[in-house]
């Protein structure tokens, strides 16, 4: 007997770490001799990030920095001060396997972080951060998908599932100067200096994407205007360009390009009447690319035979479905109190968002988005004081989801692109951010393949040869291939011979079952 089967190689990313590592940060720091002393610490603000990481085998090798950041005031004067320390840690984690195409998601956060002044020019932090940390690899297994002689009978369902899968990520540095121009003062102090990409495109070339972007760049800085001391805002804008290596895309693949600044540095530069009316902003961009092209397969989850005793081995399989891409926007707004007196004006007003999570909701078709929104004003009081105010609003936001089960996976980023405010009253302001939100929603389906199939020829399979048809009575949407099974017979042979076209049976009623 000439028995063959045909296979099919199936890949699905499979998470084998997913955990959320804590970093103490500990800074003891004495101010140089050309800083004033503190009088008054107006907020200490922390900033972590991802400089670089890799996958070794079963280990996985980070390097992260905490940049932290003081605003203080001196004694007798509203001169909003700078002080800037950047700490690094690096950490490996044990993944509990070996990784042959691993892909990495690194979220870093502060968890907390506490300020004091031991004295006039030495400052205690103390604080920690966290960073959730996912680790996925590919998980192959070759599926049965067909199989010749024995009179071997298959039921199969068909699956359509990203194939040929291409991932790869690129750090690039980018800078430029930008001219305050002749309506703003020079630079004292740069406060707040961040960015995020507001825009994004892609183009593919042979074995290479072109990945091409605006990167809108926000800075609170510290100067003299009018002979009195003052905080001015400025943004800027810087175009990003850059060939990726993607070795086999052509435009046959579905792409997806994600930019993520990993990190803004921002100083100033003397121009050339000794003003510091220039700012130089270096950018660290995180460019992840992902294709892949769709393949249609049918996979085989029962068998037997009509002639032999057949033997089959099944898998639990998860099968990766067709990704959805989520671009949506959300409104979050919030009423921000100042209960010490009143407020003179506003310098800036910005947002950040985290602790985010996202569920799948299968009965109303979407993505339920949770989290929580962080305002922070930026403000002169009544009486001429640089202040800090702080405000933390949960907010829910919901974005439509077609096909999507209790096992999708929402991989979804929440970007603050824009942050408006007004001062509703002497000592409440009223914010709004708007709020891109981005991301992949990831659906799979698992299925009880056959990875072996077996036909013992010396063992024939029993059958009464009485009768060559047989009558049988169905029940309503009864599957033929478990009447077929039952009866030793083909699928085909009973559409036939009853003039159905469907694999189910629509209705009660007779059928003739031929033996085969």
């Amino acid at each position: 007997m000439d028995f063959k089967v045909n296979r099919e190689e199936i890949a699905s990313a499979e998470v084998i770490f997913d955990d959320t590592q804590e970093q103490s940060v500990e800074l003891d720091y004495v101010l140089p001799d050309y800083y004033p002393e503190i009088f008054r610490i107006l907020k200490c603000v922390t900033t972590p990030g991802i400089v670089s990481y890799s996958v070794n085998g079963d280990k996985l090798t980070y390097e992260m920095y905490v940049c932290v950041r003081v605003l203080y005031c001196s004694e007798n004067s509203n001169a909003v001060q700078s002080v800037t320390q950047k700490l690094t840690y690096t950490k490996s984690i044990d993944l509990g396997r070996t990784c042959s195409d691993p892909r990495v998601c690194n979220i870093p956060k502060t968890d907390y972080m506490n300020c004091r002044a031991v004295n006039q020019r030495r400052l205690d932090i103390r604080g920690a951060v966290s960073i959730r940390i996912r680790v996925s690899d590919l998980d192959k297994k070759d599926i049965i998908c067909d199989a010749f002689g024995g009179n071997i009978q298959l039921k199969k369902i068909p699956v359509t599932y990203p194939a040929n899968k291409l991932y790869t990520t690129k750090r690039v540095t980018v800078s430029e100067e930008f001219d305050l121009g002749l309506s703003k003062p020079p630079i004292v102090n740069v406060l707040r200096s961040d960015a995020v990409v507001v825009s994004s495109d892609k183009k593919v070339i042979a074995n290479k994407l072109i990945a091409k972007g605006e990167v809108c760049i926000n800075m609170l800085y510290s100067c003299v205007k009018d002979d009195e001391d003052s905080v001015e805002a400025m943004q800027f804008t810087m175009p990003f360009s850059q060939i990726v290596d993607l070795e086999g895309i052509d435009e046959r693949y579905n792409c997806s390009v994600q930019a993520d600044v990993i990190s803004c540095e921002t100083e100033p530069r003397s121009d050339g009447d000794g003003n510091s009316k220039i700012a130089e902003c270096t950018l660290s961009i995180l460019i992840t690319c992902s294709a892949y092209r769709t393949a249609n397969v049918d996979l085989a989850v029962d068998e037997y035979s009509t002639a032999y005793k057949t033997d089959s081995t099944r898998s639990d399989i998860r099968i990766e479905l067709p990704s959805q891409s989520v671009n949506s926007s959300a409104v979050i707004k919030s009423a921000i109190d100042y209960g010490d007196g009143g407020i003179d004006c506003i310098y800036d007003v910005w947002c950040s968002v985290g602790n985010v999570t996202a569920r799948p909701d299968p009965e109303n078709a979407r993505i339920e988005i949770n989290g929580n929104a962080v305002y922070t004003v930026m403000a002169k009081n009544a009486d001429g004081i640089p202040i800090v105010l702080e405000k933390e609003e949960p907010f829910t936001a919901n974005v439509p989801a077609e096909n999507i089960t209790e096992m999708s996976v929402a991989d979804i980023k929440l970007t603050p692109v824009s942050c408006s405010y007004n001062l509703a009253s002497d000592s409440s302001i009223e914010a709004k951010t708007e709020i891109r939100i981005t991301g992949e929603i990831e659906n799979s389906m698992n299925i009880k393949g056959i990875t072996e199939i077996s036909v013992d020829e010396n063992e024939p399979v029993n059958r009464n040869c009485s009768y060559a048809l047989k009558l049988y009575f169905t029940d309503d949407n009864e599957d033929l291939w478990e009447i077929a099974k039952k009866y030793g017979t083909s699928v085909a042979a009973i559409m036939e011979e009853n003039d159905i076209e469907d694999d189910t049976v629509s209705g009660k009623g007779m059928i003739l079952i031929p033996i085969v």
